[in-house]
């Protein structure tokens, strides 16, 4: 199988609320169900993404009998190395949200069922792991008319005084803790039901999404993501003003964020709000690495007739995505403005080039 992936993204990052850190004789579950309750949904249409199963248990004591009297970090090392093993046969499934259970059972999920499914595995050895987000460029991909922005996030568990150790699947490193956001369970349940929205939008369906999104911006709602998610829903379901209010409940709890602002000015251009729709596709151009953002404002320059700013904006997103095709078509209508046909037709050969390579490394 080999690796299963060098870095592994998960749509949507939760951010730091602080941990709940209840100490009690009740199960974790038991104390989950009662962090969701506070948090204003009912436990019984939530999903614990940490859930585990007896043979969960069954074999984490089997990988680490041969490491008795070893300390957390090497255990936690050891549960990785299994993990990797052909013999685990973990298959990856990019649209695929699954239970730390469900993609123990199945053996696939995509790169949060799998981190959740490390870090559950870790905890039934009795060793307090958690996800973590660290500071790194989203991903970003393109799915029909979606663009879809992929964040990272990892597993950890606390190291020497002031640090923690940072599973990143194959990667690890330490690192003071302060450049890390710990995502405590609720945020991390938030996290999930966003996942499980965003699967929904992608599969047309609506009203499960929306529920999805109803749970995780309840659970988070200080917390822009599900809300931009949330959004998308209900411009799509043909309630604008809800979407409108979406993306600004998302601005309210980051006023930077550039999918909310990329959002806002395509709803804006709608309407015929022309200068708004301008203003937000700035604000997002100047916030994000995002191609698709960069291409649109792109477009707008170049209907405005300022070349040399769509050509900035261009750059920038040939910088952070050089084998993106819609870049270099962006490239070529640029250049066919400024009437070099020559070079419009090389990137035009440069975009279908790269459509090429990436047809043939789709997974059958």
């Amino acid at each position: 199988m080999g690796r299963f992936l060098p870095l592994c993204l998960a749509l949507w990052v939760a951010l730091l609320g602080a941990s709940h850190g209840e100490t009690s004789d009740l199960s974790r579950a038991s104390r989950w169900a009662r962090w969701i309750e506070a948090a204003g949904i009912d436990p019984s249409i939530a999903i614990d993404p940490f859930a585990t199963s007896p043979e969960m248990l069954a074999w984490v004591e089997d990988v680490l009998r041969p490491h008795t009297g070893e300390d957390d970090l090497d255990r936690v090392i050891a549960i990785q190395r299994a993990l990797f093993d052909e013999s685990f046969g973990f298959k990856y499934e990019a649209d695929r949200t699954l239970t730390a259970e469900q993609a123990f059972a199945e053996r696939r999920g995509n790169c949060m069922s799998f981190t959740v499914m490390f870090v559950s595995l870790a905890r039934t050895a009795g060793i307090e792991a958690f996800l973590m987000t660290v500071m790194r460029e989203p991903d970003v991909d393109r799915d029909g008319d979606l663009v879809v922005v992929n964040r990272h996030v990892v597993a950890a568990m606390m190291g020497d005084p002031g640090t923690v150790a940072v599973f990143d699947f194959y990667l690890r490193d330490d690192g003071p803790r302060i450049q890390q956001l710990v995502i405590d369970d609720v945020k991390a349940t938030a996290m999930y039901h966003t996942n499980l929205g965003g699967d929904a939008i992608r599969e047309g369906r609506l009203d499960d999404a929306s529920e999805h999104l109803r749970i995780a911006t309840t659970l988070a709602p200080d917390w822009a993501p599900g809300w931009i998610n949330l959004g998308v829903v209900r411009n799509r379901m043909d309630d604008r003003e809800g979407a409108i209010d979406a993306y600004q409940k998302a601005l309210d709890a980051d006023p930077l964020d550039s999918s909310a602002l990329t959002n806002l000015a395509a709803m804006y251009r709608d309407q015929g709000m022309d200068t708004e729709a301008d203003t937000a596709l700035r604000a997002a151009a100047h916030q994000t690495t995002n191609p698709f953002t960069l291409i649109a404002l792109a477009d707008v320059e170049m209907m405005d007739g300022d070349l040399r700013a769509a050509r900035r904006w261009l750059n920038k997103a040939r910088r952070w995505y050089p084998d993106e095709p819609e870049v270099y078509r962006a490239l070529s209508r640029l250049a066919a403005r400024r009437g070099k046909l020559d070079v419009a037709a090389r990137y035009q050969d440069r975009a279908a080039k790269l459509d090429e390579t990436a047809a043939g490394t789709q997974p059958e």
